[in-house]
């Protein structure tokens, strides 16, 4: 079986669904989308959902200012609640150094219009009083921002994208691309082929495994990183509203999840790889961090954890490109954690790279994936601080049963952790 589009996508996460969806706007003609599973079957969906304006560069503060707009409108384009919470992001603040990079940060951010304050340790305590601040010396608060889920955005995206004409192919893994000399002309699958004169590669963390099909370098590597559910706890403790809270020092984040509590924690050291299998030694990790910050969490039961996979590039910055060398070829992809953040802003990029042949809406410079071959980093690799030392055992109850449902989207994903 032979079938033809005008732009064949590879992957049907929120970058390709985006993408899918801002060229059927655009009038790009044919648009297939081939996905290896199923829709938001990978990373996306196990996405914790932040949205915020907190970065120490312009280009993420920029990415943030258009896509939030679609989460804030989401129902009204979309036809769909995006779940989005906006109960604010809070970054804690621990060290002076810390202190000094949130300053310059501050007011790069309210240089570029975003209401963002900066809090002493007393203020934090009054927005948060279930917070322990007694070893911090403030925070940053963006109110506008919060968490939207993942799993609802990116089916309605997609559901949104067929209404518009775009096809959207199940379980259809690409094992293959057709190259006509320096020129793209489609990919293989088991069910056949489809040839176009434009291809994207939207597939998340294994899209530096799917150019290699391609023959080129997509600097991409999988990262896992790990996410905690507890049972219900109560509103009165932990406020629904509460923001999504980020402890940068300590590698740990908090916010709820329906009715209980989403913590997050990882390695600083974890080794590239696929695996999502959970690393249940991090359990006392994150129980340590939970009890120190919030201690009311020292009541709380752990219940279930998942793991996925971050999409990592060697600037931690994402790519929304051509491919030099390769006509045709493009790849949006390597947002390094922040994929459903920018999902919406950097599908609309995609879309205008191949029907205008730049982006329009905002400067994409800084995604080009030429930067790599040429030395150019976005912006430096991150610093990364020590971590705390786990120190603590588990304090968190017995095994729990199966997850109570929650009014969230999002696929039940692990059994119980305990």
């Amino acid at each position: 079986m032979t079938d033809t589009a005008d732009v064949v996508i590879v992957g049907a996460g929120i970058m390709g669904v985006s993408t899918a969806y801002h060229l059927a706007r655009l009038g790009a003609g044919r648009v297939i989308v081939l996905e290896r599973d199923t829709v938001c079957s990978g990373s996306t969906a196990l996405a914790s959902g932040g949205i915020r304006h907190q970065y120490a560069n312009r280009l993420g503060i920029e990415l943030t200012t258009h896509s939030i707009v679609t989460y804030e409108r989401f129902a009204e384009e979309f036809g769909v609640d995006p779940h989005f919470r906006q109960h604010g992001y809070l970054i804690l603040i621990a060290t002076e150094e810390e202190l000094a990079t949130a300053r310059r940060s501050v007011a790069l951010q309210r240089s570029l219009g975003v209401a963002v304050e900066l809090l002493d340790a007393a203020a934090t305590r009054a927005l948060c009083p279930y917070l322990n601040t007694g070893d911090l010396l403030g925070a940053t608060y963006t109110p506008r921002d919060g968490y939207a889920d993942p799993y609802s955005c990116a089916t309605a995206i997609a559901a949104r994208a067929r209404d518009l004409g775009v096809v959207i192919k199940q379980q259809h893994e690409v094992s293959g691309f057709i190259r006509h000399g320096d020129r793209v002309g489609g990919v293989t699958t088991a069910a056949g082929t489809f040839e176009a004169p434009a291809v994207v590669i939207a597939t998340g963390a294994w899209s530096g495994v799917v150019g290699t099909l391609a023959g080129v370098d997509i600097p991409v590597r999988p990262h896992r990183r790990h996410k905690f559910m507890t049972a219900p706890f109560p509103a009165d403790r932990i406020p629904a509203a509460t923001p999504f809270v980020i402890d940068p020092h300590r590698n740990f984040s908090l916010r709820r999840e329906g009715v209980g509590l989403l913590l997050g924690h990882g390695r600083r050291d974890e080794p590239d790889g696929f695996s999502t299998e959970i690393d249940r030694s991090l359990e006392p990790g994150v129980v340590e961090r939970a009890i120190h910050r919030a201690p009311a969490l020292a009541d709380a039961r752990l219940m279930r954890a998942y793991a996925g996979l971050y999409e990592m590039t060697p600037d931690q910055t994402g790519i929304v490109s051509a491919v030099p060398g390769v006509a045709g070829l493009h790849v949006i992809a390597g947002f390094s954690g922040h994929g459903f953040m920018h999902g919406p802003i950097a599908g609309q990029l995609m879309a205008e790279m191949l029907v205008h042949g730049r982006a329009v809406t905002m400067d994409a410079a800084p995604l080009d994936l030429g930067r790599f071959a040429r030395g150019e980093a976005a912006f430096g690799a991150a610093r990364r601080s020590r971590a705390a030392p786990l120190n603590r055992a588990s304090s968190w109850g017995p095994e729990m049963g199966p997850h109570t449902p929650r009014p969230s989207a999002r696929p039940g994903v692990a059994g119980p952790l305990l």
